[in-house]
């Protein structure tokens, strides 16, 4: 995760290196990603890198949980009955926006690449059994439509049968 150096920086100038990760990240593997193209499109120094990341997968990862906290924004709030059909319409319109989202391109490469080369952080809460495998369902959908998009509602038809079997 990045330095507190990082965290430190002008709001301007911390979104113009995220631009500049999201634009590497989202047209290169982390394999073939590389910090020279990174500092220049920031116009940061090689230097500068170095004092805000440990290194290209810390960079990486940092990206990640920005691009992770914006696309899980809309499903922050806090329902307290579950609704199998208004889970699976809140997936089918996070799935139709991410097609247009500037997002697209990384969450792409994450699941064709990225996804296994960087360990797993575990939450701080342990799920529920439910809430665990409603994740796992919903997260797997997503993964299979952007990866096959012409098969979307086939596969939020499967996720709402299967949902609607684990809550019923």
């Amino acid at each position: 995760m990045p330095t507190s150096t990082f965290e430190k920086l002008p709001a301007e100038k911390q979104a113009r290196i995220n631009a500049a990760l999201l634009t590497e990240f989202s047209a290169y593997s982390l394999a073939e990603a590389q910090v020279a193209r990174i500092v220049a499109d920031a116009e940061i120094s090689r230097g500068s890198f170095y004092k805000y990341f440990n290194d290209i997968s810390d960079a990486y990862r940092h990206e990640f949980q920005q691009v992770m906290s914006e696309l899980h924004a809309p499903f922050k709030r806090g329902a307290s009955t579950v609704d199998v059909s208004e889970m699976v319409r809140m997936v089918a319109q996070f799935v139709t926006e991410s097609t247009h989202s500037e997002y697209r391109s990384f969450m792409r490469l994450y699941y064709q690449r990225n996804q296994y080369l960087l360990p797993t952080d575990i939450s701080p809460r342990t799920p529920t059994e439910r809430e665990w495998a409603s994740s796992v369902l919903i997260h797997q959908s997503i993964k299979e439509i952007l990866l096959n998009p012409e098969r979307q509602a086939d596969y939020l038809a499967r996720l709402e049968r299967t949902l609607t079997q684990l809550f019923s």
